[in-house]
């Protein structure tokens, strides 16, 4: 029975991750449901109660003795995906990861990049620690081109892959509307009383700038008889930060779910917005696998990158976002919906069977492995 090591940031409620890990596991167990898979989480207890299966275990990412044990018994270590090379959000995140990537390759033991999203890499030191320690792994994979010339630009000469976010391995999944009916009925919200829904995913970023031109075209769009709905992708910093921007919208009723979901409710939720309006990377992309229209408010060249992939233009930063602007974005978004889903479709197919090449590549490694 062949086992991998999953590492990424796990067990810190980050439903963008916890989605990464979700869609991870269930594709390489739809491969081989015999595989064993050992998750390095920040919260293993919750992880495990998570999956809670035969063949899925998790142990705490900071005790290194179990770190070790698992990587020293492992066919195959996974590193990713999200953005975990980059040092803008953490300046020290960055060594963590690459101190375990340093360490499996003293094991000896074959390494995966998945799909990761590379960079900004910015702190001298930790751009020739990521050449030294990738050009050293056995397979790279990353998300996006972009990613991929900035690996090429930090001197990696490794051959590298272009996939996709594992998440797009939803585009196929059910969606099942009767969870979200039953959350939004928690909140009040009657799709069908409630007019057109615009979902709003917001984070904290810097001194939070953004709100006061953000509050005034998200006012605009309340008066126009949209719903305003707040989705947590943190918990609780998204709460915190929706609470303040809700309390400057207070006289248009918005709705700030204020409850740590799982990646397949967020997914259901997501699937009954009229549009979604999202910072969160994976807000986005869960709109695009679930077919709902979207704008992103960039903060991060990552937004940028996941935009153009699916073949929208960037046009609002967090710096220097105009209300109006937004306001005109988001109404031509509804006005066009149609012809814009077309596209968001034709190019979700190909990164859902992308995202299915990493896991396919995993399980290669796998048996290539485990035939030695």
């Amino acid at each position: 029975m062949a086992k991998i090591v999953l590492s990424g940031y796990y067990g810190f409620n980050n439903l963008g991750d916890e989605a990464i890990l979700y869609t991870i596991v269930r594709t390489l167990k739809e491969i081989d449901s015999t595989l064993e898979i050992v998750i390095l989480s920040g919260d293993p207890e919750k992880t495990r109660r998570e999956f809670n299966e035969e063949g899925i275990n998790a142990v705490n990412r900071w005790s290194m003795l179990e770190t070790f044990r698992a990587i020293s018994q492992c066919d195959l270590f996974i590193s990713g995906g999200g953005s975990l090379l980059q040092d803008v959000s953490s300046s020290n995140g960055i060594l963590y990861y690459l101190g375990l990537l340093w360490l499996v390759r003293l094991l000896d033991k074959p390494v995966l990049i998945y799909a990761q999203g590379i960079g900004p890499v910015v702190k001298p030191r930790n751009k020739r620690l990521v050449s030294w320690i990738l050009n050293g792994v056995n397979k790279i994979t990353v998300r996006d081109h972009d990613s991929k010339e900035d690996l090429i630009k930090l001197g990696i000469q490794q051959e590298i892959t272009v996939t996709a976010d594992p998440v797009f391995c939803l585009y196929k999944h059910k969606v099942k509307e009767k969870v979200a009916e039953e959350i939004f009925a928690r909140y009040g919200i009657s799709k069908q009383e409630s007019g057109k829904l615009l979902g709003i995913s917001i984070r904290p970023w810097h001194k939070n700038g953004y709100l006061p031109p953000l509050g005034e075209a998200l006012r605009q769009m309340a008066e126009g008889g949209w719903k305003l709905v707040f989705v947590p992708m943190q918990f609780p910093a998204d709460i915190t930060i929706a609470r303040e921007l809700a309390h400057l919208l207070r006289d248009y009723d918005p709705v700030v779910l204020k409850e740590k979901f799982s990646p397949l409710e967020v997914f259901s939720l997501t699937s009954q917005f009229d549009i979604l309006l999202g910072m969160r990377l994976h807000s986005l992309i869960l709109a695009a696998v679930t077919g709902v229209p979207m704008v992103g408010l960039s903060y991060d060249p990552k937004i940028d990158r996941f935009l153009r992939q699916i073949g929208q233009v960037a046009l609002f930063s967090t710096e220097h976002l105009d209300a109006q602007r937004l306001v005109e974005m988001l109404i031509w978004t509804d006005e066009h919906r149609t012809d814009m889903l077309k596209g968001i479709e034709a190019r979700t197919q190909v990164l859902y069977q992308k995202a299915w090449q990493t896991a396919r590549i995993a399980m290669s490694m796998v048996e290539g492995s485990s035939g030695k």
